[in-house]
């Protein structure tokens, strides 16, 4: 019989360290799973530690790839050889509580297709940085737009969906993850969310995660001359505006959250409690934690104008341009800061 569930996990020179990762997959309370490790051609010990698990677990597989240089050939590799009705994704870093899988193949059981669970951040020395917020699990297509909401060591899905949408693709950028759950949402297939925190993620500046370059960027405004745009550049980058900031950040969470539960389109986690009565509630007690909302301000000299602009974490110029134009149609609260802050007519609408 195949297994239920079939759970993917690239990795590159983890050594013994992904030791916890295998062991977190081998503790689950659901075991009618499979784990395929697919190495992207590690060149120290880690095929080895992992065989060695391999040999007392016949659920784990060890898969050997040519060198990829990031999780995507991998995974479409592992993909192709899944024998579970779901896939749920791992990465070699992080570990699972032991009823990660149960909660996801329940939602499974009940119709889901594709399901993220919550996360928290954890540094090598046990030290916790950051807890998904409940709202953060929250998901509608156009949240999934803006925001990649959820890494893949949270996320499930039917066997064949990655496929259907074209895989995982490779990227110098990063974000592949973010990228299949945009397509996922193109595509027409809704998320459901569970509000139980069953992963930790490692949080080490090391990692890929933290050293690949933004390619892409939010055009904020223009400018005719450096001039103009250094002093564009100096009034939103003025600490004492951060209050109105934050207001205006506020007011357009709140509007938007709110319209999109008006519409009937919001998923709520499992879990979450007092309905979409509850919502305000949750985007101000997220907002409570939150800093300033233009991080990494960059003048960009186009030759013809300066622009003002913003990096982005996206995988594509395509996805970038997108989020620029629903940010400009949806955020009216801050565009009205822009546009109060900036000189006239240099906003970009």
């Amino acid at each position: 019989m195949p297994p239920r569930i079939t759970v993917i996990c690239p990795t590159y020179n983890r050594s013994t360290a992904i030791l916890s990762t295998l062991d977190s997959v081998r503790a689950q309370r659901m075991r009618d799973w499979e784990l395929l490790v697919v190495s992207d051609a590690s060149d120290d010990d880690t095929d080895a530690v992992v065989a060695a698990v391999a040999a007392q677990d016949p659920r784990v597989r060890l898969l050997r790839t040519r060198r990829f240089g990031s999780q995507s050939g991998p995974t479409n590799i592992a993909l192709d050889e899944a024998r579970g009705e779901f896939i749920a994704y791992l990465d070699h870093d992080d570990v699972w509580e032991a009823g990660h899988l149960a909660g996801m193949w329940e939602a499974f059981e009940g119709g889901a297709r594709w399901v993220a669970g919550r996360a928290r951040k954890m540094t090598e020395a046990g030290t916790v940085t950051s807890t998904a917020h409940p709202v953060s699990l929250v998901w509608h297509p156009e949240i999934q737009l803006m925001s990649p909401l959820f890494e893949n060591s949270c996320a499930g899905h039917v066997a064949g969906l990655a496929q259907q949408v074209g895989g995982w693709r490779e990227s110098p950028v990063g974000l592949e993850d973010w990228d299949l759950w945009l397509r996922f949402a193109d595509a027409g297939e809704r998320c459901t969310t569970l509000l139980d925190r069953t992963v930790t993620l490692l949080d080490d500046p090391r990692t890929r995660t933290h050293s690949l370059e933004r390619q892409f960027t939010q055009e904020i405004a223009r400018f005719e001359t450096p001039r103009e745009a250094r002093a564009g550049y100096r009034a939103l980058s003025d600490a004492r505006l951060r209050e109105r900031e934050l207001a205006a950040t506020r007011l357009d969470l709140l509007e938007w959250y709110g319209g999109l539960a008006e519409r009937g389109e919001l998923v709520l986690p499992r879990g979450w409690q007092g309905g979409t009565e509850a919502l305000g509630a949750a985007v101000e007690d997220a907002l409570a934690t939150g800093g300033t909302v233009w991080k990494g301000l960059a003048l960009v000299d186009r030759g013809t104008h300066v622009s003002l602009c913003v990096p982005l974490s996206t995988m594509t110029g395509e996805h970038a341009e997108r989020y620029t134009r629903y940010f400009r149609t949806a955020m009216r609260h801050q565009m009205a800061f822009l546009e109060d802050v900036l000189p006239a007519g240099s906003v970009l609408r």
